[in-house]
């Protein structure tokens, strides 16, 4: 019996390799089918369970978690099939097979057919040593088949190396790579990279994926190019990771409950069961959050303003409506940890780790930037992603932290904190990043219900007039102190606090008569923080309900 492994890397380089949104979307769902499409066709021609119909460019996600479940259509290996499904997922397939010419077969088809049908992207496979359920733990040959996969990786070319420029050929108009013909659809024609086509050709199947998830009152937009069409004047990257999966699958030999002792078929058994159950469970609990953070979203001409790229496992992500992506990060968040907490078999596992708590469920974070329409993705995404492991400072719980672009200038997140730092690196203009679990035990001042409070106070409105309680001038004025220093700060502050205090402004304050509190670093020293950046930056891209 031998192990196979088969997964794409670099996924998020060759989603965002363009600034089309299209291509964006096409690109994520090849990289879905090679872990399911491509692996179970493969599966199927070696004489495996056929899940696949051969005239379907779809298959409702839900069916394919269903058959993976079910021991009559992915029967045990050894009782009549020769190969048993563990996982396939977006990216990645993890197989048991009898023999190890099965695997080098399904690993043979499944790359072959990723490099005539998803040209450009990075896809792997192994076949691990021979082993035996009854005396060899099955968690081990994983972690072996793993390291396996890291070293294949590391020796063989990237892909880009398949695109040759000689003889001398036309560029691509949308990733540069050498043209393979002229591409008439869409609104932008021109030479298009092989690469590209395959993306486009498989856009409109990635939406009408996720438009069947979705439940039929949530109508998302028939092609990515209509989110051009919505009038938004700002678009979300938005990127989440759930916190510390990584670690638990690691160790997931912690997570498994079985009768007999390790190692053995019994125990190799339940393992294999439960590794399906809880990574089954993790998927659905995800799209549910998804589902949930749908309902805050405001239709923009009768479709919602969001077209999901990544949506599975514990990742999200998604391009939407700047000014509500807020509001929706923070929706889902929560929901994902109410979903998990609340599902009984990510609860079982979860119970058996030291460290996690199945009160709490599993937690997220997620970073957000916060860009004008026509601002390259790849370069939204690498900020967003650089939010999101500054927001994962505060985890294990679930936080956010998230930044708005209101210039096309380098979008390095450092260098946007060395600007936030004033008075010699003695204060720093942000409390970002923010909790947002409910219930959660840290600073008050670092949770979101606090920024909130601070939104509300600048966004209320005087009664039965059109204008807000703190003008927009004082507010900028107290803003523009906020570079000047923190003395220079405050005394502005103390020029106007006598009259706007009862006004909402005792809500952006950090200390009694200051805009700013000090606290520790993660070294120790004494640092000052204020929130009044956070909240006015927040207030132009917090979607409130109609009723607030």
């Amino acid at each position: 019996m031998r192990l196979v492994l088969i997964e794409t890397a670099g996924n998020q380089a060759y989603i965002f390799a363009t600034n089309k949104l299209r291509e964006n979307v096409g690109a994520s769902e090849l990289t879905y089918q090679t872990g399911t499409r491509f692996v179970l066709e493969a599966v199927a021609s070696v004489g495996g369970p056929n899940w696949w119909p051969e005239t379907a460019k779809s298959v409702h996600p839900e069916i394919i978690r269903r058959s993976l479940s079910d021991t009559r259509q992915n029967p045990p290996i050894g009782n009549g099939s020769p190969v048993e499904v563990i996982l396939a997922a977006s990216g990645k397939a993890l197989l048991l097979v009898e023999h190890e010419a099965v695997g080098q077969k399904i690993v043979r088809q499944v790359t072959r057919r990723a490099l005539k049908d998803a040209p450009g992207l990075e896809v792997w496979g192994v076949v691990s040593r021979e082993f035996d359920l009854t005396s060899v733990s099955i968690h081990e040959v994983i972690k072996e088949v793993h390291q396996d996969y890291e070293r294949v990786r590391s020796r063989l070319p990237g892909p880009l190396t398949r695109f040759q420029r000689l003889p001398i050929i036309m560029d691509c108009g949308t990733s540069g790579l050498p043209a393979a013909r002229w591409d008439a659809s869409g609104r932008d024609p021109g030479p298009r990279s092989a690469m590209s086509l395959a993306k486009i050709q498989v856009a409109s199947d990635g939406l009408e994926r996720i438009r069947q998830i979705v439940p039929q009152q949530y109508k998302l937009p028939y092609s990515p190019d209509d989110l051009e069409d919505l009038g938004c004047d700002w678009l979300a990257v938005i990127h989440a990771d759930g916190n510390g999966l990584g670690q638990l699958f690691l160790n997931f030999d912690g997570c498994v409950q079985s009768q007999e002792q390790k190692p053995s078929v019994g125990w190799n058994r339940a393992y294999i069961q439960q590794l399906r159950s809880f990574s089954l469970a993790l998927d659905e609990c995800t799209e549910q959050a998804f589902i949930q953070a749908l309902g805050n979203l405001r239709p923009r001409k009768g479709r919602l303003p969001i077209v999901p790229l990544v949506l599975g496992g514990d990742d999200l992500t998604v391009v939407c409506d700047g000014q509500q992506a807020l509001r929706f990060t923070v929706e889902f968040l929560q929901a994902f940890e109410e979903k998990t907490r609340s599902n009984p078999v990510i609860k079982t596992a979860l119970s058996n780790v030291p460290g996690q708590s199945p009160i709490q469920g599993l937690t997220s974070c997620a970073g957000v930037a916060i860009i004008k329409p026509h601002f390259p993705f790849f370069a939204a995404y690498e900020l967003a992603e650089a939010l999101l492991k500054s927001a994962k400072k505060h985890k294990p719980l679930s936080a956010m932290d998230f930044h708005i672009l209101y210039d096309a200038s380098n979008p390095d997140l450092e260098r946007i904190h060395q600007e936030w730092m004033v008075d010699d690196g003695e204060t720093f203009l942000t409390a970002r990043p923010y909790v947002v679990s409910n219930n959660a035990k840290c600073d008050v001042r670092h949770h979101w219900s606090k920024l909130d409070e601070g939104v509300k106070a600048i966004r209320q409105k005087a009664p039965g007039e059109n204008r807000r309680l703190l003008p927009n001038s004082m507010l900028h004025e107290l803003r523009e102190g906020l570079f000047l220093g923190r003395q220079q700060a405050d005394a502005r502050l103390h020029l106007v606090l006598h009259r706007y205090r009862e006004q909402g402004l005792d809500k952006l304050l950090g200390d009694t008569n200051s805009l700013f509190w000090q606290e520790k670093t993660e070294d120790g020293e004494p640092i000052w923080r204020t929130a009044l950046l956070d909240a006015m930056d927040a207030a132009e891209f917090w979607s409130l309900p109609e009723n607030s």
